[in-house]
């Protein structure tokens, strides 16, 4: 293709390190020739592809060939299914991507290897041998998600000329893979198609029974992922050699077949299905005569009921529930006769499946493994740095005993095992109220001397827990917050008292009633967690009040879109100060984190100040303002409480307000308090000590 690109009017440029290319090609075929031979030494690629990026980023050439020889010489070595090819082709996959980024997205390139191979060696005109892939990048002359069947080396030059703009020679016998793309949805449903007269022992089709399958988890409401899963589960024997009774392996090849192209959601059913089986026909006795005679049949070829070792390790399994899942419906699936959906209804499902897929990143994945290469075994911290996450290429992915497995190799040759817990992202979710939330918090309350797990998972959840038992000793707040956390100390003090005085530095320690508020916004950081701890209650009233702030903000964000932007836009000041103290912070109203999701509210009447004067977004800021209060005065997400001796309330500062009622008493209503940080809360919540 140089000669004949030559020939109408381009600039060519070769850049080999195999000798004999340059005999091959022409002398004229190329006007600029960089050509290497030095035994194949591995740095002979990274001397080409620099020679090409140097040459090609000038401007002067507008078609190239660049051979890279290193696959070439280890598939003779090792053969073309080894470990070391594949290392071989990270090394190739890593310089090709140093000139894909000198180039820049206006050359189209496409990426071939010259032949196939059986074995070591390809001799013989086989399949195997003309057969090859071909990757294409080009704007516009591709599309997304497809893919060409029957690719022989035939079709190279022709594709070539095809993307270069210039006629094919006349005696090329191959033609050009442009416009003859296949959409990924169209072969599997192609594949699906053919199986419509084939059968495995069962009364069905294979394309029944695929449907049938999929129509069960479609009226078991199950979602898209599943239902692919099903229509796709026995996608494997298409694939594979299935022998009589069906390949012992099919689950595993169309997994593998599918993780390119699907989510796990997909993919890691159809893998366990098989196992499935095993497993169900080990753990219940009466399972196996709910099985076809085809599929009592290839239980044994499959391996036959598992061992109780076995059952163990697939009961773990992340996906074992899906599994599990994806077998019922497709020990059902078999029906002679039953009318079902037809494979075409089910082409958006796989194109939106496909849309929605991503590789996993190469960066990502070593930056995220806990082996102990990579994290320290006793506390998780790195051992590698950012130097450490360049160079990879993806070469596998799979979910296995509880963590996802992605094999990674090096533009150096190096392999990386990749493991990488699936609950690595774990995290605490706000938890809504229940519709008694008050009669539950009492309910649900947690004995002191019992087990304090309850407890901690409320307050992390829900943000408001309490504990009973906890006597009146004054003090025991302390204990209370340095058990099950840190206390902190503020102008207040590590320990502060909520009783009536004389003359109060603040208002809280009146008997007026206290609207619901957000505690010390005034603070950066703001106190996260407040312990309450009554030790006299009042004779008359004094009530405690708790509102969900998230769900009245996310109430005010559907009534009035246009207040809870103007909340969350607008900074506010808050401010406190007496003798020697004198404390500022500025935060809107609410605080929304990157996702849009509400992760704190700050509402404090006696301490917000005034927008600055002149502010252009006042009227709008106070409308807004008292929209919100008037929210966070109704019931639909308070809560009231009126505290007895003994009992301690803690509740997340930064999302439950909290106030009170007025109160008249004989004795005087006496209540300790203290901080501590949800940090460690949200720690021992996910199982931290």
């Amino acid at each position: 293709f140089l000669k004949a690109g030559r020939a109408a009017g381009r600039t060519t440029a070769m850049f080999v390190n195999w000798a004999p290319f340059d005999a091959v090609i022409e002398p004229d075929a190329a006007e600029h020739r960089f050509v290497i031979d030095g035994g194949y030494d591995p740095d002979e690629d990274r001397r080409s592809t620099d020679a090409a990026i140097v040459t090609l980023t000038e401007g002067r050439h507008d078609l190239a060939l660049v051979y890279l020889a290193l696959p070439d010489l280890v598939g003779h070595d090792h053969g073309w299914d080894s470990d070391e090819y594949v290392r071989a082709l990270t090394i190739t996959d890593a310089h090709f991507g140093r000139l894909l980024d000198a180039l820049g997205p206006a050359w189209s390139v496409l990426v071939t290897t010259d032949h196939g191979g059986v074995g070591r060696n390809h001799a013989d005109l086989v399949p195997d041998v003309l057969e090859t892939f071909v990757v294409v990048r080009a704007a516009d002359r591709v599309a997304p998600a497809t893919c060409w069947s029957d690719v022989t080396t035939l079709a190279i030059a022709p594709t070539v000329a095809d993307l270069a703009g210039f006629e094919p020679d006349s005696r090329w016998e191959g033609r050009s893979l442009l416009g003859s793309e296949v959409p990924i949805v169209d072969l599997l449903l192609e594949r699906l198609a053919a199986t419509a007269g084939e059968s495995y022992g069962e009364r069905v089709t294979m394309l029944d029974h695929a449907l049938q399958s999929a129509a069960l988890a479609s009226a078991d409401d199950a979602d898209a992922d599943m239902v692919l899963a099903c229509l796709l589960h026995d996608i494997g024997h298409v694939l594979g050699d299935a022998g009589q009774w069906g390949d012992p392996g099919h689950g595993e090849v169309g997994a593998r077949a599918l993780q390119a192209w699907f989510d796990p959601g997909v993919v890691e059913p159809i893998r366990g299905h098989v196992d499935a089986k095993r497993y169900r026909v080990a753990v219940d006795p009466d399972y196996h005569e709910h099985l076809s005679l085809a599929s009592q049949m290839s239980l044994a070829e499959q391996g036959g009921p598992f061992g109780p070792e076995e059952a163990d390790a697939f009961a773990a399994w992340p996906f074992a529930p899906e599994a599990q899942r994806l077998r019922a419906f497709d020990d059902d699936g078999k029906v002679e006769g039953l009318t079902i959906t037809p494979l075409d209804s089910y082409r958006p499902m796989l194109e939106d499946a496909l849309a929605a897929h991503r590789p996993v990143d190469p960066a990502w994945a070593r930056d995220a493994c806990r082996c102990p290469f990579c994290r320290d075994p006793g506390n998780d911290q790195h051992l590698i740095d950012a130097t450490a996450l360049d160079g990879w290429t993806t070469i596998s992915s799979r979910h296995l005993d509880g963590e996802l497995q992605v094999v990674l190799h090096h533009e150096s040759g190096e392999r990386h095992d990749c493991r990488i817990p699936l609950a690595i992202h774990a995290s605490i979710h706000p938890d809504p109220w229940p519709l008694d939330a008050a009669d539950e918090l009492r309910h649900t309350s947690t004995d002191w001397y019992d087990d304090h797990g309850p407890f901690v998972d409320q307050l992390a959840r829900r943000g408001l827990a309490l504990f009973h038992g906890c006597g009146v000793e004054p003090g025991t707040v302390l204990t209370v917050g340095n058990h099950i956390g840190f206390v902190r100390n503020t102008n207040y003090g590590e320990l502060f008292d909520v009783v009536a005085e004389p003359d109060p530095i603040n208002l809280a320690y009146t008997p007026l009633g206290l609207p619901a508020h957000t505690d010390n916004p005034y603070r950066r950081p703001c106190p996260t967690v407040q312990l309450l701890h009554c030790l006299v209650a009042a004779d008359e009233g004094g009530a405690s009040r708790f509102v969900d702030g998230f769900a009245v903000a996310d109430q005010l964000r559907a009534h009035d879109p246009a207040a809870f932007r103007t909340l969350t836009a607008t900074d506010v000041d808050f401010r406190f100060h007496t003798d020697g103290v004198d404390l500022r912070a500025r935060r809107p109203l609410i605080e929304l984190d990157r996702a849009g999701r509400v992760h704190a509210v700050s509402v404090n009447n006696r301490s917000m100040e005034p927008l600055p004067e002149g502010s252009p977004h006042a009227a709008d800021f106070y409308a807004a303002y008292r929209t919100f209060v008037d929210l966070l005065d109704g019931d639909d997400h308070a809560i009231e409480i009126t505290l007895r001796p003994g009992e301690l309330v803690a509740f997340d500062n930064r999302r439950v307000l909290h106030g009170r009622r007025a109160f008249r008493s004989s004795t005087r209503r006496h209540l300790q308090g203290c901080y501590i940080d949800i940090d460690t809360i949200r720690s021992k919540a996910l199982g931290g000590v």
